[in-house]
């Protein structure tokens, strides 16, 4: 076995977990998490966001974007508008329901218990060191630097 295999076996078997928990957190608000981070972005953005810098933030495909967007639209929560100055690109607003839904999703995201508040900040020092360890690795790769949404958006709501 190689030797970070389990690790990597643990961490990606926790993100499923995590990610099934807010899902079900969040369903009650009509979102999932993917779409609450496209509002998340939207909100710290504090106006439009071209839709090519959320597919950048959260590195996902632009159908999957335009998919999470579709869903924000409809719910009453986003709104897609053609950029003025570059008809090619297409802005993202959020709507005032939009925003306090995020609001919402914010509160019950970190009301949200995962573990002993101790262990989960220990936690989240290493990960942030690997999380920065994995960055410097993959950009020192062929392919260069890889933005986060964190980085993009300036945090959460």
């Amino acid at each position: 076995m190689a030797p970070y295999t389990s690790l990597i076996a643990a961490v990606l078997q926790t993100q499923k977990l995590i990610t099934h928990q807010l899902n079900s957190t969040l369903r009650p608000l009509g979102l999932s998490f993917a779409r609450y981070e496209v509002l998340a972005m939207l909100v710290a953005a504090h106006g439009p966001l071209p839709m090519v810098r959320i597919v950048r933030a959260l590195d996902r495909h632009p159908t999957t974007i335009g998919t999470l967007i579709d869903g924000l639209e409809g719910s009453g929560l986003a709104l897609r508008t053609i950029n003025r100055a570059d008809r090619r690109s297409t802005l993202v607003t959020i709507t005032d329901k939009g925003r306090e839904v995020a609001t919402s999703a914010t509160r019950a995201l970190d009301a949200v218990a995962l573990a002993d508040p101790k262990v989960m900040h220990r936690l989240h020092e290493d990960l942030q060191q690997l999380l920065s360890a994995t960055r410097r690795a993959s950009t020192a790769a062929p392919g260069g630097r890889h933005t986060t949404a964190v980085e993009l958006s300036g945090g959460r709501p």
